[in-house]
């Protein structure tokens, strides 16, 4: 019995004295959260995954959060694409969001105060005429996507996936313009593209099962 009773003093012993270096070191974590390249948005959520901690930005865009170098943060603004970041070896992040860029998004960053709606509209306004391809050589938007988009093949009106997969390969895709799930695409004009991707997997999730095939998003010209 004294032999079990030094063993187990032993291993509590053992248990308190960790040495220091083992521990999972908290600190202070300051950053800048910003979006167009340099813009700074106010009240984003940034948030401690494994405790829940959480804190939000200033006006300024500056945050500050105590957590652990093993800790991931979260950074999310409505309208706005989530980051997430390792906190091991960040001393002043300056973290860029991208806007989302749905329907909803304009209305989502103004009302829950990340941005005003002048400067929001200005910053898009300009990204728009910096990053926009002209598309106006197409004669429809079909032949836009026929030449544009890689992963799916377009015969006529329809437009099915390149994934290869046997169960999806051949399948239509969903077709999504201005956030909106459509199923004729052919009103819209070469000319009022602003942007046309193809998404699947988890970008795709949003559309639900009507995604399993992946989705053309589009978006038009404001």
């Amino acid at each position: 019995m004294k032999l079990y009773n030094k063993i187990l003093i032993s291993v509590i012993v053992g248990l308190v004295m960790v040495p220091a270096g083992m521990r999972a070191q908290e600190r202070i974590v300051e950053g800048k959260v910003v979006a167009f390249g340099n813009i700074p948005l106010n009240n984003v959520e940034v948030r401690v995954l494994r405790s829940e901690k959480k804190t939000f930005t200033d006006s300024l865009g500056i945050f500050s959060i105590s957590c652990s170098d093993r800790d991931k943060l979260r950074i999310n603004a409505s309208g706005f694409n989530d980051v997430k970041l390792k906190v091991r070896k960040i001393d002043r992040p300056l973290v860029e969001l991208a806007y989302s860029n749905q329907k909803s998004s304009f209305s989502a960053a103004v009302n829950s105060g990340h941005i005003s709606e002048d400067t929001l509209q200005a910053a898009i306004d300009n990204y728009l005429k910096e990053n926009q391809k002209d598309y106006s050589v197409y004669t429809n938007i079909y032949q836009l996507i026929d030449t544009e988009i890689f992963d799916v093949n377009v015969n006529g009106q329809r437009i099915t996936t390149r994934k290869i997969s046997s169960i999806t390969q051949g399948q239509q895709v969903l077709l999504v313009v201005d956030g909106m799930v459509v199923d004729d695409i052919s009103f819209v004009s070469p000319l009022n593209v602003a942007s046309v991707r193809f998404v699947d997997g988890a970008q795709a999730a949003k559309y639900g099962s009507l995604a399993s095939n992946g989705a053309i998003e589009i978006t038009t010209k404001k």
